[in-house]
């Protein structure tokens, strides 16, 4: 897996005639944050949605602007960040009114975490993914589709049964992003995680042995 800023071509796209579309690339799967310039881009709120919004298709600053309700100027500084660090690349370009408008994607459609503690500090990485997902959710309506649930269960399983759900969450996130855009359809977000209860919820644990399946 390639994970250096380096290692991101920054040779520009031809300019597109007006006749040819600006068509979505094939993504990577997954990329890697492992540096502390990756992790600083990505945790600002307003370029986390901005890979939000070039993770399904491409779009310039003027475009990512009028959907956040932000100045074209604030995004380009934004997007600029972004394709330092690796993130985001331009895919494709368009003459616009004599100006060159630059159409940007997402690096991958993923991105995993593997950060060593001088570089996230006091606060968990996790506690800032939490964070990104419980407000997009909010922004959303805070409104489960009709074929989405809400649950939050609780079950006392060996370290072994524990380590196959989690097998079976990565699976399920690894068919979804592998997933073929569908014309005309919606964007759908999932937020899961296998996570040890608190001490609270953990309570007296019989003595008796716990039989492996």
């Amino acid at each position: 897996m390639v994970n250096s800023v380096q290692s991101i071509t920054t040779t520009q796209p031809p300019i597109l005639p007006d006749a040819v579309p600006v068509m979505m690339p094939e993504l990577p799967l997954r990329r890697t944050i492992n540096t502390g310039q990756q992790f600083k881009a990505i945790s600002d709120s307003v370029r986390a949605k901005i890979l939000g919004i070039v993770q399904h298709q491409p779009a310039t600053a003027k475009q990512i602007a009028e959907r956040l309700g932000a100045t074209p100027g604030a995004i380009g500084h934004h997007l600029h960040v972004l394709e330092e660090a690796g993130l985001v690349q331009v895919v494709a370009r368009r003459l616009v009114r004599g100006i060159v408008a630059s159409y940007y994607t997402r690096t991958a459609r993923i991105f995993d975490y593997d950060l060593p503690p001088d570089v996230v500090g006091p606060l968990p990485v996790t506690e800032d993914f939490f964070g990104k997902a419980h407000d997009e959710y909010i922004e959303s309506d805070g409104q489960p589709d009709a074929r989405g649930m809400l649950a939050f269960p609780h079950a006392r399983l060996s370290a072994r049964r524990a380590e196959a759900y989690a097998m079976r969450v990565q699976e399920l996130i690894n068919d979804l992003i592998a997933e073929t855009p569908e014309p005309g359809g919606d964007i759908y977000g999932l937020f899961v995680a296998l996570f040890k209860a608190p001490p609270y919820v953990q309570g007296a644990v019989a003595s008796q042995p716990v039989d492996e399946p």
